[in-house]
């Protein structure tokens, strides 16, 4: 029996009202699961003067407003959870709940961007993913001020500008979308949350799921997020397209052709270290072989390769152990953080799987006295690593307004011990790169991979410094002196290695 009207409070709960599918003529049903929005009144009740609708932002005059003239009579807005709302559009609809409460968004590449205040809070986010899919960003950062809004773009590694009429108050609408499209608590205001969606984007007639990873924080002046783009039209996942040089290319493909060993890719974060990894999977992945994955999270869902994502139930070590259970041939390990991670990332090594992973360390070689700080042996990193790759992005210069550039002696003095008769190239700045000179990133690369003599060496607990010495006396070729060798062939420029990797001589001056 329904309730007495008058005893409803404002935020109420689904229980209290008597619906199913006689409702569902009165809305459409792509208006109520795109708004989150359901009926909660009979409107040809001729009894009925306001009708109760139940939504989740009782405050948002431009849904009720928009509700109320397709209905043709006065609304009540009764808040409800998006749970509540699920439940309720699932019996007028008869759909499933799940598909209500995450819903998957539609973008188009061919949409004109609109950021008025007017425009509703569900499309304005639909309009900042399609932006950022269109100039190819990776990160899409929204930051709340006094009376301001910033939004910004990362693209190629730097964050650009976004023009908009975006307010403090109706970027809280869209945050709170943002939320729903995760199935998180859009109510809970007061701490940070993180979830994953995901997007249909339709790129000139082609359509592509895309996923995103958000991540919401309270601020002085409002919530704030940060959207990570996880498009899988940028992830290279052919080992010969990383940029890698071809002598670092043929050594690496002969390290990860070992039925056994650690692996590592080392760098700061935004480094393409994933990419790498992701890649060397998949050269492997049609080999007969039983890959598993342990990642924080899962960023590209590939093909006959076993992946999970850590949790708070399960982390890397966690998986490790259980995989170890599972009969496989390669172990990638998203990340080595600690000790214990280390401690059995190693061991995995020793038993015959080959292990892929990443570390945070400012080079390949550093990988050692990383791994002598995370308590591992001498004798089982000299026994067991195969070999380290060190790895930066760096912008590539735009094809279309580069031009030659002259440095003073002063400059070339960071990067060259000799007077160089080298051309040197920037970019100017044009309406393809958005004037920034840059269009596009790659790698530069540096590959440490023991022989005996400098195993040996590691075994006996060798130093850092003394151990590049003896890589160098074999050949090895420092990460600078690939990024100077892509600064010579015109894809780079010598600020840009300045500002990612540093000068080769930083004390010449």
């Amino acid at each position: 029996m329904t309730a007495d009207k008058n005893n409803i409070p404002e935020f109420s709960e689904l229980s209290l009202f008597e619906i199913g599918p006689k409702l569902s003529s009165f809305l459409p049903q792509d208006f109520c699961t795109s708004n989150h929005i359901a009926l909660l009144d009979d409107p040809s009740d001729e009894g009925s003067q306001d009708i109760r609708i139940g939504v989740l932002d009782p405050e948002d005059q431009d849904l009720i407003s928009e509700a109320q003239e397709i209905i043709g009579k006065d609304i009540k807005p009764i808040q409800l959870n998006a749970y509540e709302i699920s439940k309720a559009l699932s019996q007028i609809y008869n759909i499933e709940a799940e598909s209500v409460s995450g819903p998957i968004l539609h973008l188009d590449s061919s949409l004109e961007i609109n950021f008025s205040k007017d425009r509703k809070p569900n499309l304005i986010l639909q309009d900042i993913l399609s932006i950022a899919l269109q100039r190819g960003s990776t990160d899409i950062h929204i930051e709340n001020y006094n009376d301001d809004v910033d939004m910004r773009l990362r693209i190629d590694g730097t964050l650009h500008q976004v023009t908009t009429s975006l307010s403090p108050s109706n970027i809280q609408r869209v945050i709170a979308c943002l939320k729903m499209a995760c199935d998180l608590d859009h109510l809970e205001r007061k701490k940070s949350q993180d979830g994953r969606f995901s997007a249909l984007y339709d790129d000139d007639g082609n359509s592509r799921r895309v996923d995103f990873r958000a991540s919401i924080v309270p601020g002085n002046h409002g919530q704030e997020a940060v959207i990570r783009v996880l498009d899988p039209q940028r992830f290279i996942l052919d080992i010969d397209e990383l940029g890698m040089p071809t002598n670092i290319l043929n050594s690496y493909k002969r390290i990860i052709n070992h039925p056994n060993g650690l692996i590592l890719t080392t760098g700061p974060t935004s480094s393409g270290k994933t990419s790498t990894l992701y890649a060397t999977v998949q050269s492997l992945v049609n080999r007969g072989l039983k890959i598993m994955t342990a990642e924080d999270p899962v960023e590209y869902e590939m093909d006959k390769v076993n992946q999970k994502s850590v949790n708070e139930f399960m982390n890397f070590s966690d998986y490790i152990r259980s995989f170890l259970r599972q009969n496989p041939d390669i172990i990638l390990v998203g990340e080595i953080r600690d000790a214990e991670t280390a401690e059995i990332a190693v061991k995995a090594s020793t038993t015959g799987h080959l292990v892929l992973s990443s570390l945070h360390t400012s080079s390949a070689i550093g990988t050692v006295s990383r791994l002598r700080n995370l308590e591992i042996p001498d004798d089982y990193i000299s026994d067991n690593l195969l070999g380290a790759i060190g790895q930066r992005l760096v912008r590539k210069i735009c094809e279309k307004c580069k031009e030659e550039q002259s440095h003073s002696d002063e400059m070339l003095s960071l990067f060259y011990n000799k007077k160089q008769s080298t051309k040197h190239y920037h970019g100017k700045g044009c309406e393809s790169c958005n004037g920034s000179g840059y269009k596009g990133m790659i790698g530069v690369y540096e590959l440490f991979f023991p022989n005996e003599e400098i195993s040996t060496a590691i075994s006996t607990g060798t130093s850092v410094a003394q151990l590049r010495n003896m890589a160098k006396e074999q050949g090895f070729t420092p990460l600078i002196d690939n990024a100077l060798d892509k600064v010579h062939e015109g894809i780079t420029s010598l600020e840009e290695i300045s500002q990612r990797i540093g000068p080769k001589f930083p004390h010449a001056n």
